[in-house]
């Protein structure tokens, strides 16, 4: 029948959006405290963040189950579609490989084609809504791979935490990294690399610096701004999300902006406080 486009709760989509659009979402799972949850099904940004500074440890996070992905996939194949299923960049999560092992355990592995979005969050979702467009206007799968990959390698991701402490706890950036942002009061602008990692980019000396750097960035690197969706992920700090994506439409025209919750996911790594930018350069 046609291309069904496939991603996990990490790509941060409104959950408005990907139902409009026909985008199936898996959910991930969250264990906070010893009980497990599944993002977007028992646990939302509006619950978990209020509750971040009373945990007596970090939130873990993990792929999906093998099972949950395997029934996902085959659940659209039993309709006479292919699946295009997008996840989690391989340098924050081992759900690109997971999702690989349940296509081969799938009844039609070749009408599923994994993809490595090589990016997280809001970003991830701009490129799964671009996918979606792109599956409806090409046939093969050749040509529809190719136009993917083609965003994949334009979409840029830079975000500032409010601390550095939950992504050194977690392991997804150095302690080196760790002390710059502890420094009187600097604030670090981090990136996900072409590899789909999160390195520093540069530092500031404030909150409002880093929101300024972010849209400086921006400016800087972006290309046919009035042809593309910016995205703004924010993790409880939504008021400064739509600051910014006010100061974003005085200084530059574009065809629109998303502001999206960092969900339950991304948010165990970055904390309360993160804002995150999202374009193509």
């Amino acid at each position: 029948m046609g291309f069904v486009i496939l991603a996990d709760s990490s790509c941060d989509l409104p959950r408005g959006l990907s139902q409009k659009e026909g985008i199936s979402l898996v959910p991930m799972p969250v264990s906070i405290e010893g009980k497990t949850f599944q993002e977007g099904v028992d646990i939302f940004p509006e619950e978990f963040y209020p509750r971040f500074p009373t945990f007596q440890e970090l939130p873990k996070t993990s792929q999906p189950n093998l099972g949950t992905l395997k029934e996902a996939y085959e659940s659209h194949l039993a309709q006479g579609n292919e699946v295009i299923a997008i996840h989690l960049s391989s340098g924050l999560s081992s759900t690109y490989e997971t999702a690989l092992m349940a296509r081969n355990m799938c009844s039609e592995p070749e009408k599923i084609h994994v993809i490595d979005s090589l990016g997280a969050s809001l970003g991830f979702g701009l490129l799964v809504l671009g996918a979606n467009k792109i599956a409806q206007e090409f046939d093969s799968w050749k040509e529809i791979e190719r136009e993917i990959l083609q965003l994949r390698q334009k979409l840029r991701y830079i975000f500032t935490p409010d601390t550095l402490e939950y992504l050194v706890k977690g392991g997804r950036v150095s302690k080196t990294a760790g002390l710059i942002g502890g420094l009187l009061d600097v604030k670090p602008i981090l990136h996900l690399t072409a590899e789909g990692r999160i390195e520093p980019l540069t530092k500031v000396r404030s909150r409002k610096a880093a929101l300024r750097k972010l849209v400086d960035l921006m400016l800087e690197e972006i290309r046919e701004p009035e042809e593309q969706i910016i995205g703004i992920s924010q993790a409880a700090c939504l008021e400064e999300a739509e600051s910014l994506a006010k100061d974003i439409r005085q200084k530059v025209k574009v065809k629109d902006i998303i502001i999206s919750d960092i969900g339950c996911v991304i948010g165990s790594h970055t904390g309360p406080g993160t804002i995150a930018l999202f374009y193509q350069r």
